[in-house]
């Protein structure tokens, strides 16, 4: 049976106006929390639901946001289907609906549905997406918008990102504190700040123990598991003691190098990687830095709405992620 609740009765029980019940009901300020608390239980206890399609119409919103990926991400990368799969469900807690956004191919059409025909509220923009040259236009337009990881050149968007600076020196000092000293980097792309920043916490933790970074153990990756996989052979002709790889995409693609090529790690080579996707790969157990998806999503679409909504929201919200143990480096020196 339809609902035929409507926001006068919900008023009328918690003795206010229709407009204070609105205000309540929709998180607006200027109501005080006792009367919010009144109007909320008054809309449980009725089985109150909003007429969404009234609400938008009055509001002019669609309550529909878009999250912004390059159209080849999807395929086969762990790391954009966390970043979908945690934006979606926060999505979800604040009931709006969210749009896949992934053409790369037709950029001018892509930019202008977004914005001459209204789709979306606004639009949270995933780092993997940010050089196509219709994402650049869509930040240049007057949309409420959110990047999800740095970009590396604009500072006039906020960002919701992980604290790479300071988890890359982390997970570095992590291993060199299992003994090892002959420690070799596989970077990620040099036009992304979140590799670079890895790559300056990777010499900050040597520098903090005056051990000195040995550049021809600097190898240049992209992110990619399998160019990780296919340069292998030359990462460990260099002999070092252990791997930092920028991502565990890239550090799974030399463990399983490794595995094939009767390399045992970690008493040949130890390897540690970045972001948390490793449990995906459950044959690969991956000392790593996990980022907090969870808490990047949440914190992303609340952003956003904020700007939805006009309010202001922090130029950089920078989220710390967490170190996870898999014994990929061996076991830590009894000091």
């Amino acid at each position: 049976m339809p609902n035929d609740v409507t926001l006068d009765d919900v008023a009328r029980r918690s003795g206010v106006s229709p407009a204070t019940a609105s205000r309540a009901l929709n998180g607006r300020r200027g109501v005080r929390d006792d009367v919010r608390e009144r109007v909320l239980a008054a809309a449980g206890a009725l089985k109150y639901r909003p007429n969404r399609a009234a609400q938008n119409l009055a509001g002019g919103r669609t309550s529909v946001i878009g999250l912004v990926l390059g159209s080849d991400e999807l395929v086969g990368n762990a790391y954009a289907t966390s970043i979908v799969q945690s934006v979606a469900a926060a999505a979800s807690v604040h009931d709006e609906g969210l749009m896949l956004i992934l053409d790369s191919h037709k950029p001018a059409v892509a930019v202008q549905n977004l914005l001459s025909d209204g789709i979306v509220d606004g639009v949270i923009v995933s780092v993997v997406a940010i050089g196509e040259q219709w994402v650049e236009e869509l930040l240049d337009a007057n949309m409420p918008t959110v990047l999800l990881g740095a970009h590396p050149r604009r500072t006039d968007v906020p960002v919701v990102d992980v604290d790479n600076l300071t988890a890359g020196r982390v997970l570095t000092a992590e291993v060199l504190a299992h003994g090892h000293r002959r420690v070799a980097m596989l970077a990620g792309p040099k036009s992304r700040v979140d590799a670079n920043q890895r790559l300056r916490g990777f010499r900050a933790a040597h520098e903090e123990l005056n051990i000195a970074v040995d550049e021809s153990l600097i190898f240049q990756g992209d992110f990619n598991g399998q160019t990780a996989y296919e340069r292998a052979s030359e990462i460990f002709a260099a002999s070092p003691d252990a791997i930092v790889a920028c991502n565990d995409e890239m550090a799974i693609g030399l463990l399983r190098y490794a595995k094939e090529h009767g390399i045992a790690v970690p008493a040949d080579v130890g390897i540690v990687g970045f972001d948390g996707i490793a449990p995906r790969y459950p044959e690969y157990e991956v000392t790593t830095m996990a980022q907090p998806f969870d808490r990047l999503g949440s914190t992303a679409v609340k952003s956003l709405l904020d700007l939805i909504r006009g309010d202001d929201v922090p130029p950089e919200q920078l989220l710390g992620p967490q170190l996870i143990e898999r014994g990929s480096i061996g076991s830590p020196l009894e000091i």
